[in-house]
């Protein structure tokens, strides 16, 4: 799955590639690397590359954001998938004025915040995506009413799969 980190007003091309057990293959902005990232507990991480060893506490923030401590050092940034990057360049909005909220990668649907109907404000939580042994909670691109929700909760999702639909 591909994705696009800001980083300090820089834009970062990221495609993460399970390669099984462990390891992933990792390309920023077309350089690859293949790293062993295990979850500890929460949000902390051991990830080894190269020779090195890193201890990595992924914090997920309001609005797509996460902040990322690396062996101490404090990085921030946002992460989405291409997709709603060109929704959100697109004024949030898909075809006909709805809202696809996409799976970001292959993932297993945990839990589902909302049902057909239900008013929902940008950036209320929508569904919860375990994906590469995180939890990730979704939250509406935009303000509007749940139209559709394509899933079950404990189903396995694609990356790009549409899972709820706001109007």
């Amino acid at each position: 799955m591909s994705y696009v980190a800001t980083i300090d007003e820089r834009e970062v091309t990221i495609s993460i590639e399970e390669l099984g057990g462990s390891n992933y293959k990792v390309a920023i902005d077309g350089v690859e690397h293949v790293v062993d990232a295990q979850r500890i507990t929460g949000n902390l991480w051991s990830v080894l590359y190269g020779n090195e060893s890193f201890e990595v506490d992924v914090t997920p923030l309001p609005a797509e954001e996460y902040e990322v401590l690396i062996n101490g050092d404090c990085h921030k940034f946002t992460l989405m998938n291409e997709q709603r990057r060109a929704m959100i360049r697109a004024g949030g909005k898909g075809s006909a004025g709805k809202a696809m909220l996409t799976s970001p990668m292959p993932g297993k649907v945990v839990k589902l915040l909302v049902r057909p109907g239900d008013a929902v404000q940008a950036g209320d939580g929508v569904i919860v995506v375990e994906a590469m042994k995180m939890e990730n909670e979704l939250k509406a691109p935009a303000a509007g009413t749940v139209k559709e929700v394509r899933v079950e909760e404990g189903k396995p999702v694609s990356g790009g799969d549409v899972l709820v639909v706001i109007e």
